[in-house]
């Protein structure tokens, strides 16, 4: 059994999206990756003759978008015992978006343990963010933002750690600090979906709608579903469905729409009869809406 290690002490981030407040659930296009003239067949299992050449294919695989896959050739190497140092947290990183959340705290702190205290600044932004986006998600806010200010000593312009922190602030009711957040985060990455959208929804809880609906529609041209949902929800909270109804009628089906849009304004009739904003926005975020027949 050989192990993979890393004498650089070097890690690369993989694309790992950060959560947003509004969660939408749609299956993607699929793409080929080739390794060496040859297509992989992604849902087969790859026996590699080594341990290096099982982590080529990892990142090949990891670098192509393929995650899933590359989680499960880095899950095998694991069980193999094939991982130390860097490396199990780069398997960390991969597998945060596959495994429970509790499963992915322990094994980034197994990644930190794994450093053994020779540990850089971007490896410690990389645990501490994977630590507080499995934090937001079992709804653990102290926890989640005490590991996103751990994100920011490390790197005080990442952005992934300012949409983090920002989410987390605007679950908590903190929207003023929330802006400040997710402001500095867009000024970093302006054409970041997931900050426009979350800085969006921060000004909607603030009551400042046209602020939301400008920063929302400089996307109309490219705009993701997840944005046009978002423009939707603040046409509605402003009290404007007919707008809300014709942002979605351009990408979505009749019965898609009125069942958002009846979703919507029960959001809002529940804030107007004293529901905090947050908690509604909340509920709206642990509600996917399911698109997938729509491909």
């Amino acid at each position: 059994m050989s192990l993979i290690k890393n004498t650089h002490n070097s890690f690369r981030f993989g694309s790992l999206t950060a959560t947003a407040l509004l969660l939408v659930m749609l299956a993607g296009c699929s793409s080929q990756v080739i390794k060496d003239g040859e297509p992989v067949i992604e849902n087969a299992p790859y026996e590699a003759e080594s341990a290096e050449e099982a982590l080529k294919l990892a990142h090949l695989l990891r670098d192509n978008g393929r995650y899933k896959a590359a989680y499960e050739v880095y899950e095998n190497m694991d069980e193999k015992g094939q991982l130390e140092g860097a490396f199990v947290l780069e398997y960390a990183s991969i597998s945060a978006s596959f495994l429970p959340p509790l499963e992915a705290i322990a094994l980034f702190k197994r990644a930190e343990l794994a450093l053994d205290g020779n540990i850089t600044s971007e490896q410690t932004q990389a645990i501490c963010v994977g630590m507080g986006r499995a934090h937001l998600a079992l709804s653990q806010f102290e926890q989640a933002s005490s590991n996103f200010q751990c994100a920011l000593q490390a790197n005080p312009n990442s952005v992934v750690a300012l949409n983090g922190m920002g989410v987390v602030l605007n679950k908590q009711g903190n929207f003023p600090e929330a802006l400040k957040h997710l402001q500095k985060a867009i000024d970093l990455s302006p054409s970041s979906k997931l900050v426009v959208n979350n800085l969006s929804l921060t000004w909607l809880a603030l009551g400042k709608h046209q602020k939301a609906i400008s920063l929302l529609r400089t996307k109309h041209n490219n705009m993701a579903i997840s944005t046009r949902l978002n423009l939707a929800l603040v046409y509605v909270f402003n009290h404007r469905e007919d707008m809300a109804r014709k942002v979605l009628l351009e990408a979505l089906p009749q019965q898609n729409t009125e069942q958002i849009l009846d979703q919507y304004s029960s959001s809002l009739h529940r804030v107007e009869n004293g529901v905090a904003i947050e908690t509604e926005l909340f509920a709206l975020s642990n509600t996917p809406i399911q698109l997938k027949d729509l491909e």
